[in-house]
C-alpha cells in the first residue's frame, strides 16, 4: 500500500525521516479508525496571472506572479527520464540526475551547498520516469543568484568520479535493501508484467547489472543528447515581474545553443492479459498484494473521469477497497487504489499488504470490487464524496510558489492548457454516475488483470484454488530476474551470478555462518586486533565518530535532508528541515504532497502543525518522541562509554562477506539497542524494538552509510530504514551543521 510511513532515524538530528511515520502509527492508534473524514469545503479558485515566451533556442518560459511571499520557485523541467535509458544502460538518468548539483565544472559540490545554504534557498536534482528536474526556491533577493545555481547545475555538472562512485554506491545499497521488501518486489514486478519490456516495465533506478555497466561517458552522452533548451521548459513562480524573470532566463539559458534530438525509440506496451505470479519468500511475515492493468495517459480526455472512478474503487473521498477489506473485515491496515498516468501510457493498480494466512481472501475480495465498479452503476452521493475531496483538496495545491510552479509544469509537460488549472474545480464536478460507469466498464476488464502476490508461497497457495485462482506461476524471491522474459533467472547465467540482474534475492544474513566469524578467533572486526570488551569497543566507536569531547561539546544540530518513502511506483522524495537542541528538544518541518508539516517535541511535550491547525501530540506520538530522544547517537554513546549504560557483547555476525562487532545498549530508561559496529569502528546498522502501527512490537532496523566529517564529527549521509523486514525509507543528507545558534521559540507550541 502506498502510504507515508516514516520511522526512526539515525540520532535525533537525523529525525526527519522519523518523526512522521511513527506519529502516523501514534495517530492510527489515537484516531477514530473508521469514520472517514469530513470533505474540505470547496473553495474558489483564482489562479495568479502568467506569461509565456520562447526563448530563440527554443525554451519555453512561463512567469507566474504571485507576489503574497517574498520567495521565488525556480523549476527547470526536462523531457527525458528513465524512459529514455539506452538498452543495458538502465538507471543511467536516474544516476545522472543525481549527479547533477554534485559539482560542476566551476563549483564543487560543497561549493554548491554551502552557496543554497547562505542564501536560505533549497536546492534539489532528480529524474523520474518520463522527465528530469533541477529546483531551487529562494528569496526575493537571492532570485539572480538562485538562477545562476540552475543554469551552472544544468549546463554544466561534472561527474566527477569519486562522485559516481559514491552515488553507485548509494543506490546498489537501496537496491539491495528492496529486495528484502515484499512491497516493492510487488511493485516493480506489476509493473513488468503490465508494461512488458516498455520502458515504463523496467526500473528507473537500474538493476545491478546495469548500473555496474555504467560510466563517465554514458552519464555525459545521456546529458547531452537530451539536456538541450529546445527540450526544457522552465517555471519562474513568485514575487517577480514577468520583465525579471525573462530576463534572467535570457542571460544565463540566451547563450545555449539548440540541438538536435534523438528519435523516439519506444515501443508499445503488450495488451493487457490476465497473468498471477506468485513470488515465493518464505521469510515473509506478510503477502503484499497487486492486481491492475493498463489503463489511458496524462493527456487523454478521459483523464478525469478516469482518476474520479479510481478514487471511488480506492482512493480519498471513497475508498471501496479500503471499506471492505479494513473496515468489514478487518484484514489488512488499509488498502488503495492508484491511476499512473504518464506521457505514453497509463496502469491503475490495487494494492495492499496482510496476513498470509488471509492471502486468498484478501485477494478474492479486490478482485469482486474491480468488478462490481465495472458492473454496477456508482450512485450520486458515493461520487459527490470522492468530488467533494478532490475538489476541496486542490486549492492547498497551489498555495506557495513552488507549488503553482509544479501544477504549471504538470499541465505544459503534458501539452494541456494553463486554463485546466483555474477550471479544475468546475471539471471535477461536472463528471456524473454515467460518465463514471462508461470509463469503469471501458478501462476495468476484470478478466484481463495483472495480479502479483510476494510472500510465503507455501503457506497461501492452497487458498488461491479454493478461491478460484487456479492459474498461477510461483517463482522463487532469490531467481527473480526482471530482464528475463520468464521473469526467472537463466541457469547458466545464475552460475556465474549468483546474485541476480534484479537484486542480492538470495543473499540473506543468515547465509554467513557462524564459522565465518569465528574463524577470526580473537581478533576483531574483519581480523583486525580489537578487544572483545564492549567497553572498550564502545570507547573505540566513540573515537571514530570524534572523540569524547567532540561529542560532548554539541549543542545544537540543523539537519537538511531528503527522505525517499518507497511507493509502488518508486520513490517519493519528502523535504525535510530538523534543529535540535541537547538534551532534549527537537522540531522537524517537511514538506509532504504539497503540503507543509511540523512536528516537535519540547522537553516532555509535543505538538504538530498541519494543514488542519496546531494541535498537542497524541501520548502514543509523544511517548514515541520521548524513546527517540533516548535513542539519539550522540547522548547514548556519550553515556555508553561513561560507563551509565549497560553495554552487554553479542556474537558476531556477517553481512556482505564482513563480520561485524554487535553489542547490546540499555539502561536509564533506554530499551535496549543493538549496534553493529565494522572494521573502521562505525555503526553500519542498529535495530531495536518499537510500537508497529498495531500497536504491538515491531522490529525496527536502521542502516548508515556514506559517513563522511562534518567539523570532526563522522555522519552517515545516507541510511535505510525497516520495519520487520521490510523497506521503509531512506534518508540523504544534504547538509549538516553544527552548534548554530537556535531560536527557542522554534520548539514552543503557536496558538495556532
Amino acid at each position: 500500500m502506498r502510504r507515508a510511513v516514516w520511522v526512526l532515524g539515525f540520532g535525533i538530528w537525523a529525525l526527519g525521516f522519523f518523526v512522521f511515520a511513527r506519529s502516523a502509527d501514534a495517530q492510527a492508534r489515537d484516531w477514530p479508525s473508521e469514520q472517514a473524514p469530513r470533505p474540505l469545503a470547496a473553495h474558489e479558485i483564482t489562479f495568479p496571472p502568467y506569461e509565456i515566451r520562447m526563448l530563440d533556442n527554443g525554451m519555453r518560459i512561463v512567469a507566474v506572479l504571485h507576489h503574497e511571499q517574498p520567495a521565488v520557485s525556480i523549476r527547470l523541467l526536462v523531457a527525458a527520464g528513465s524512459a529514455q535509458d539506452p538498452k543495458g544502460k538502465g538507471g543511467v538518468a536516474n544516476l545522472m540526475a543525481s549527479l547533477l548539483d554534485q559539482g560542476t565544472a566551476s563549483r564543487t559540490a560543497q561549493q554548491i551547498a554551502d552557496q543554497i545554504d547562505f542564501i536560505g534557498g533549497d536546492l534539489g536534482t532528480g529524474a523520474a520516469t518520463d522527465l528530469s528536474f533541477v529546483n531551487a526556491v529562494v528569496m526575493k533577493d537571492s532570485f539572480q543568484t538562485g538562477m545562476d545555481l540552475i543554469a551552472d547545475i544544468a549546463r554544466h555538472p561534472a561527474f566527477a568520479p569519486e562522485e559516481i562512485a559514491r552515488q553507485k554506491d548509494q543506490i546498489l545499497s537501496s537496491l539491495r535493501v528492496n529486495t528484502d521488501d515484499t512491497g516493492y518486489i510487488a511493485g516493480v514486478v506489476f509493473d513488468r508484467l503490465v508494461y512488458g519490456f516498455h520502458p515504463y516495465g523496467l526500473p528507473g533506478i537500474g538493476t545491478e547489472d546495469s548500473l555496474g555497466s555504467l560510466t563517465r561517458e554514458d552519464l555525459q552522452a545521456f546529458h547531452t543528447q537530451y539536456f538541450l533548451p529546445n527540450n526544457m521548459i522552465l517555471a519562474i513562480v513568485g514575487d517577480v515581474t514577468s520583465d525579471e524573470a525573462f530576463a534572467a532566463a535570457q542571460r544565463v539559458f540566451g547563450d545555449w545553443a539548440r540541438g538536435t534530438l534523438p528519435p523516439p525509440t519506444s515501443i508499445e506496451p503488450p495488451a493487457s492479459t490476465r497473468r498471477i505470479v506468485i513470488i515465493d519468500k518464505p521469510d515473509a511475515v506478510q503477502t503484499s498484494i497487486r492486481v491492475g492493468q493498463l489503463a489511458i495517459p496524462r493527456k487523454h480526455p478521459d483523464y478525469m473521469t478516469w482518476d474520479l472512478t479510481v478514487k471511488i474503487l480506492g482512493g480519498e473521498g471513497a475508498n471501496r477497497l479500503h471499506q471492505v477489506l479494513r473496515s468489514q473485515y478487518g484484514l489488512t491496515y488499509g488498502a488503495e487504489a492508484n491511476a499512473e498516468a504518464r506521457k505514453d501510457a497509463g496502469d491503475f493498480v490495487g494494492e495492499t499488504e496482510t496476513r498470509t494466512d488471509t492471502t486468498g481472501q484478501a485477494l478474492r475480495l479486490m478482485i469482486d470490487e474491480f468488478s462490481r465498479l465495472a458492473r454496477e452503476r456508482v450512485g450520486q452521493r458515493e461520487l459527490s464524496d470522492a468530488q467533494a475531496y478532490l475538489a476541496g483538496s486542490f486549492p492547498l495545491t497551489i498555495e506557495t510558489p513552488d507549488q503553482i510552479a509544479t501544477q504549471v509544469l504538470n499541465v505544459l509537460f503534458y501539452d494541456l492548457p494553463i486554463s485546466e488549472i483555474g477550471t479544475f474545480r468546475e471539471r471535477v464536478l461536472a463528471v456524473t454516475p454515467d460518465d463514471i460507469q462508461r470509463v469503469a466498464r471501458q478501462y476495468i476488464r476484470p478478466d484481463r488483470l495483472s495480479i502479483v502476490l510476494v510472500g510465503n508461497a507455501r503457506a497461501f497457495v492452497s487458498q488461491m484454488i479454493e478461491m478460484g485462482f487456479g492459474a498461477y506461476e510461483v517463482i522463487s524471491a532469490d531467481q527473480l530476474d526482471l530482464m528475463s522474459p520468464s521473469l526467472k533467472r537463466d541457469r547458466k547465467r545464475a552460475a556465474i551470478e549468483p546474485f541476480g540482474s534484479f537484486g542480492s534475492f538470495s543473499r540473506s544474513r543468515a547465509a554467513y555462518s557462524q564459522a565465518s566469524a569465528t574463524q577470526n578467533g580473537q581478533n576483531g572486526p574483519n581480523g583486525s586486533n580489537v578487544s572483545n570488551d564492549p567497553n572498550d569497543l564502545i570507547r573505540r566507536v566513540v573515537q571514530a565518530k570524534g572523540g569524547l569531547a567532540a561529542l560532548k561539546s554539541i549543542r545544537t544540530v540543523i539537519v537538511d535532508a531528503d527522505m525517499s518513502v518507497m511507493t509502488v511506483r518508486g520513490p517519493t522524495i519528502i523535504p525535510t528541515k530538523t534543529y535540535v537542541v541537547y538534551p532534549d528538544k527537537f522540531r522537524v518541518d517537511a514538506t509532504f504532497a504539497g503540503q507543509q508539516s511540523i512536528q516537535a517535541y519540547n522537553s516532555g511535550t509535543a505538538w504538530v502543525k498541519d494543514p488542519a491547525g496546531v494541535s498537542a501530540a497524541p501520548p502514543a506520538m509523544r511517548n514515541d518522541f520521548a524513546a527517540t530522544v533516548k535513542r539519539d547517537t550522540f547522548p547514548m554513546l556519550i553515556a555508553a562509554a561513561e560507563g551509565q549504560l549497560t553495554v552487554k557483547p553479542l556474537p558476531e555476525e556477517g553481512s556482505g562477506g564482513a563480520v561485524l562487532k554487535v553489542v547490546e545498549v540499555s539502561g536509564s530508561g533506554l530499551e535496549p539497542v543493538r549496534l553493529y559496529i565494522d572494521k573502521d569502528y562505525r555503526i553500519v546498522r542498529q535495530t531495536y524494538t518499537t510500537p508497529g502501527p498495531d500497536g504491538r512490537p515491531a522490529q525496527a532496523e536502521e542502516q548508515y552509510s556514506d559517513y563522511r566529517k562534518v567539523n570532526g564529527i563522522d555522519v552517515p549521509y545516507h541510511a535505510v530504514v525497516l520495519r520487520d523486514g521490510g523497506k521503509i525509507l531512506e534518508r540523504t543528507l544534504k547538509s549538516v551543521t553544527f552548534n548554530t545558534t537556535v531560536d527557542p521559540t522554534l520548539f514552543e507550541q503557536p496558538l495556532r
